[in-house]
């Protein structure tokens, strides 16, 4: 079973623990048993290992033999800041096997499987619902079972009629809100929703997160806490739709998207823009398809807002691209210049070594549309380089190794060690004519400390390209 953001897919290698199947109907599940946590990548290793600092007892379980592999040597295969892994596994209070263990030995089940989309936004239930089954196999009579995976509006309580349909246990949903590369710290900060379908049911999945955090929110019923969860996110990623496309028309009227945002923000509270940039990760995007498909699975219209919202962020990589095609172009230079991506992941504040959905990888692969033999010499601090090699890059340890002669330099992401870099420092290093096109604007004000025929280009700075 893979993990809620989808890890856990592919390797070999031996676990922790000793799996265990199979179900004892007569025994009833103590409170003192184990938390077992099914799916571990981004959401359910950070989860178990801050259980586990808490001092409870945690059964990972990970299908992924190349995963369990990697955390037996005590190394964690997500990045994530301030993740102990090796002081829970000394610790004796976290193990991890291959498969659920029987509800003897377990107190609480916690789903943390994907729930990944299609292009259509469809999500594919297969990994929860085959990690309820295998629940629903081992459970035993006083099982909680906390559905932490992102689903549909409804997902909640069908699973639980179906849990309750083998053996009488609760279900509750608790939601996962954590952002990847600061989830430890906040899942001991954020307050944390929690619905189920029984008053036992909430008091125990309460219980059960308050050593986690002192925010417990206690919802009415299980569909007020899956629109919860979704709604979060598709609202931040509207929110940023709207500064990508006020970056777009900033761009074309030839001003800079970030003066824009910083004058109507200022002294202005009712006016709070982020900062314009391409927008990737899996659960903004999945989020707003799930939550933009409710709307007619329950009778509503559709919704115009949400489908305008997914569109506008599909189409910022391919503006990018085709913008970057027709300067080179214009530069004169008919072949496929050499092209240094720094930021491989979907964001660098915070770090992570999620290259999912990165709007940097989407970029680079519509340029390689027009450039069949284009050469992309990769960095990133966090993504491991043979992630980097899988998708065909040229993966550099140092900044200076992948700039070094390329025409096309993309900043891919707004990872603080792309602010600290020099322009001058960079451009001297370019084969010219060449172009420096920064995503996040990360140097917009400082585009003219360039070195040699260099341009530079930054997403919604429209003034660089009046002045160019």
């Amino acid at each position: 079973m893979s993990s809620e953001d989808g890890t856990g897919t592919h390797g070999h290698g031996e676990g922790l623990g000793d799996g265990v199947n199979g179900r004892d109907g007569g025994t009833a599940a103590q409170e003192s048993g184990a938390v077992c946590v099914i799916g571990l990548g981004y959401v359910g290793l950070t989860l178990a290992v801050t259980l586990a600092a808490q001092g409870r007892r945690v059964i990972g379980v990970e299908r992924n033999q190349a995963v369990r592999e990697q955390l037996a040597r005590k190394e964690p295969h997500v990045r994530e800041a301030g993740l102990d892994l090796a002081g829970a596994v000394d610790s004796g209070l976290f193990t991890v096997t291959d498969s659920v263990p029987a509800g003897r030995e377990v107190d609480t089940y916690i789903v943390c499987v994907g729930t990944p989309v299609d292009g259509d936004g469809t999500p594919d239930l297969r990994q929860v619902e085959g990690a309820t089954r295998a629940v629903a196999d081992a459970a035993v009579d006083g099982n909680l079972v906390v559905l932490r995976s992102t689903v549909p509006v409804g997902t909640s309580r069908r699973l639980r009629a179906e849990l309750r349909a083998r053996a009488d246990v609760e279900l509750a949903f608790c939601p996962e809100r954590t952002v990847q590369g600061i989830a430890v710290q906040e899942q001991r900060s954020l307050p944390q929703i929690v619905s189920a379908g029984s008053p036992r049911a909430v008091e125990r999945a309460s219980a059960l997160f308050r050593v986690l955090t002192p925010g417990i929110v206690e919802v009415s019923d299980l569909e007020t806490a899956e629109v919860a969860k979704l709604a979060c996110n598709a609202y931040r990623y509207s929110v940023f739709a709207f500064a990508n496309e006020l970056a777009r028309l900033c761009q074309s009227v030839g001003v800079s998207a970030r003066e824009v945002r910083d004058a109507a923000g200022a002294g202005y509270d009712r006016a709070p823009m982020p900062f314009a940039g391409p927008v990737g990760g899996s659960c903004l995007p999945k989020d707003t398809a799930i939550l933009s498909q409710a709307f007619l699975d329950h009778g509503a219209p559709g919704s115009a807002l949400l489908s305008g919202v997914r569109e506008a962020h599909r189409e910022t990589p391919a503006r990018v691209a085709d913008e970057l095609v027709e300067r080179l172009a214009h530069s004169g230079d008919s072949g496929p210049p050499t092209v240094a991506l720094l930021g491989v992941a979907f964001k660098g504040h915070p770090e992570t070594d999620d290259e999912r959905s990165s709007p940097a990888v989407e970029i680079v692969a519509r340029l390689r549309r027009r450039y069949a033999e284009l050469t992309v010499r990769s960095h990133d601090p966090a993504v491991p380089e043979q992630r980097q090699r899988a998708l065909g890059y040229e993966p550099c340890a140092e900044a200076k190794e992948a700039v070094e002669g390329a025409g096309l330099v993309i900043i891919g992401t707004n990872h603080r060690a792309y602010a600290e870099l020099s322009l001058e420092w960079l451009t001297e290093r370019m084969a010219g004519p060449g172009i420096v096109y920064d995503a996040w604007a990360l140097h917009a004000g400082a585009g003219a400390q360039l070195n040699g025929p260099v341009r530079y280009l930054a997403f919604g700075e429209g003034q660089l390209a009046r002045q160019a």
